[in-house]
């Protein structure tokens, strides 16, 4: 019993592995790139002609953002083949210097990440302002809607007081509460229309 068991656990530990193995295969044949619209596409097939070079994240056997072919010391594909050719690729191929904290692409992410940044304060400050227009609509509807009930008891003819410089009431006359009430109906047609 007990080898069965271990013939079970092994022969899942070798079939984990072989899907690990596929998965990172298929993972480093990826073409990733970014559209138009700015989302990323992951794809196994190369970008259409319309994706600018700069936007291709990355492409099969190249490293991110080298996108040109590797082109042989001499300039043809025989020299390429023949091994002397390969051994003077190889030894003339140019090492691209590492920056600072060993990035070769520092410059590209830096600019990615001030680009994200920017739209991050750019969503953030469009949010900003749509909630001070919600604010400010909420308010000018609360302000409309005590404006109407004004008017609606200056029309009912209800008590309607006002103080005075040294704080008393005093109550309206009607002449006074008709100067108010088309004071308040020109208010209300003119911000609450």
């Amino acid at each position: 019993m007990k080898r069965s068991t271990a013939h079970i656990k092994l022969v899942t530990l070798a079939a984990l592995a072989c899907l690990c193995l596929a998965a990172t295969a298929q993972a480093d044949s990826q073409w990733q790139w970014r559209d138009g619209r700015g989302r990323m596409v992951y794809s196994d097939i190369p970008p259409p002609p319309s994706v600018p070079a700069a936007s291709v994240i990355k492409a099969p056997g190249r490293f991110a953002g080298s996108l040109r072919p590797i082109e042989p010391p001499g300039g043809s594909p025989a020299a390429a083949a023949s091994p002397a050719g390969v051994a003077a690729a190889t030894q003339a191929a140019p090492v691209p210097a590492a920056k600072g904290n060993g990035n070769v692409k520092a410059e590209p992410v830096a600019s990615a990440d001030e680009a994200f940044e920017k739209r991050r304060a750019a969503r953030a400050k469009a949010e900003a302002d749509q909630a001070a227009k919600d604010q400010a609509a909420q308010e000018r509807q609360a302000r409309c809607a005590q404006s109407r009930n004004y008017a609606t008891s200056l029309q009912q003819n209800r008590r309607i007081a006002v103080s005075m410089p040294d704080g008393s009431p005093r109550q309206l006359n009607d002449d006074e509460r008709q100067a108010e009430l088309q004071r308040v109906t020109a208010t209300l047609e003119q911000n609450c229309a």
